[in-house]
């Protein structure tokens, strides 16, 4: 075994022995059933939300449409932005159990697999035709770095979305389009509080921890795309380093807006703080969550532009921040054709547009009949394609959802934005821990990001 291929397969024994000892779970391995392959189909995912199990589910059945004999069954692991499905799913993997396919976060989050040799290349699912309808920057991290595809993107979330309850802003005379600052969106949240027809005194709904950081990282995008560049680079290593007080102004901003927050945040799931705005009595007015957050939406029947609306979070207004779900196919596996069927489906127009329009998202295919999308995602794909097209506009990757930086800095950087936002950390000691990870973890930033 490759060296670099031992170690990574020693970290996942590590890490999944620790979760599985703290969870007392048991787990056991299983030598592969001796019968030839039959015809089923193994689905792991964490869309348990009201909109997302009615993407998947619309996704399955487009896949049973084309593919009736096929048995599917789907393991839906709930929880955390798919951390407790993620270690389940290293678990299999070591075990030499590994799932039919799985859902993931495209990108760096996959990687760790593919460095301890564990996915195959699914370059024949890539046609020509997929390439010439997958954007390029959403192409380019569905491979590995020996230049081969190992994921096939699902879709295309944007990350950087502040949604807000029209009635409420409406009834406090606010404006949406003024909020790009984010001094006017401080100005908006106390007239909120003020308002005497509503008592609300957290306008701003959080959800739990992975949450918070979301919402940083879109903090730190509205400070200049540059600095979130250096960032997702590993380069704000320092106290010295370009940037770095740039990243302290983030912080001092996110804690700002800590004080607008409901006290519960860190026990709230986030669809719990998006229910916060679609309460018959509404206790928030805004959330900062990516545009999954349009299904739950779509499924109480609001109506965009009417009853909810979205902006760019303030200073991200000509920015655009990537979020990509993909399906991958591991080695040994039981039911390999299966899988090339489903990645077949995954890929194609009408599974993406049967999945994103329940979802939230928009397609990873720029072909998509944008008919059969709602008023949310059709104003989101014309946003993309105007970032897409503009030289001063910009798309940036996540990195709490896989992409912008190594799984190892994201499992650091996410507890960090927790302690700031319960306040048992700065906003300059945050700086200060934020900038030391991109030191200890410099060798594992393998990708340059030019944004």
């Amino acid at each position: 075994m490759e060296p670099k291929k031992q170690t990574i397969i020693f970290v996942l024994i590590a890490v999944i022995s620790t979760a599985a000892i703290v969870a007392g779970v048991t787990y056991v391995i299983l030598a592969p059933t001796p019968e030839g392959e039959v015809d089923a189909l193994e689905i792991y995912h964490w869309w348990t939300s009201g909109g997302e199990a009615a993407a998947i589910t619309a996704l399955v059945d487009e896949f049973i449409a084309l593919h009736p004999d096929t048995t599917v069954q789907q393991v839906q692991i709930a929880g955390g932005g798919g951390f407790e499905m993620r270690v389940k799913i290293k678990t299999l993997m070591l075990a030499g159990q590994p799932p039919d396919t799985f859902q993931i976060h495209n990108g760096y989050e996959w990687k760790i697999f593919y460095d301890a040799g564990l996915l195959n290349n699914i370059d024949p699912i890539w046609t020509t035709a997929l390439k010439a309808a997958v954007p390029d920057v959403v192409e380019d991290i569905s491979k590995g770095p020996d230049g081969h595809y190992y994921a096939v993107p699902v879709n295309i979330h944007r990350s950087n979305v502040l949604w807000f309850n029209y009635e409420i802003l409406n009834d406090t005379g606010i404006d949406p389009a003024t909020l790009t600052t984010w001094p006017a969106f401080w100005a908006a949240c106390d007239a909120i509080i003020a308002n005497p027809n509503y008592t609300i005194t957290a306008p701003v709904a959080m959800g739990e921890q992975w949450t918070a950081a979301h919402a940083f990282e879109q903090v730190l995008a509205s400070v200049g795309i540059d600095t979130y560049e250096a960032w997702i680079n590993g380069e704000i290593d320092s106290t010295s380093a370009t940037h770095y007080a740039d990243l302290v102004t983030a912080c001092e901003i996110y804690k700002t807006l800590t004080t607008y927050i409901n006290s519960d945040w860190a026990g709230k799931s986030w669809d719990s703080a998006i229910a916060k705005l679609l309460a018959a009595t509404p206790t928030a007015a805004f959330a900062i969550m990516g545009d999954w957050a349009n299904g739950e939406f779509f499924q109480a029947e609001w109506d965009h532009g009417v009853d909810y609306g979205t902006i760019g979070v303030p200073g991200t207004g000509n920015m655009y921040g990537l979020v990509v779900d993909c399906f991958e196919k591991p080695k040994n596996i039981l039911h390999p054709t299966a899988v090339d069927n489903w990645l077949g489906v995954v890929a194609s127009k009408d599974g993406q547009d049967a999945f994103n329009p329940l979802k939230g998202s928009i397609s990873a295919r720029t072909d998509a009949n944008i008919s059969k999308y709602g008023a949310y995602q059709q104003s989101a794909i014309a946003d993309f394609n105007t970032i897409d097209a503009s030289p001063t506009s910009y798309m940036f990757p996540s990195v709490v959802h896989g992409s912008g930086a190594p799984e190892a800095f994201n499992t650091d950087f996410i507890p960090l934005i927790g302690a700031l936002t319960s306040g048992t950390a700065t906003a300059s000691q945050t700086a200060t821990a934020l900038a030391a990870l991109a030191a200890t973890y410099s060798s594992d930033f393998i990708k340059t990001w030019s944004l």
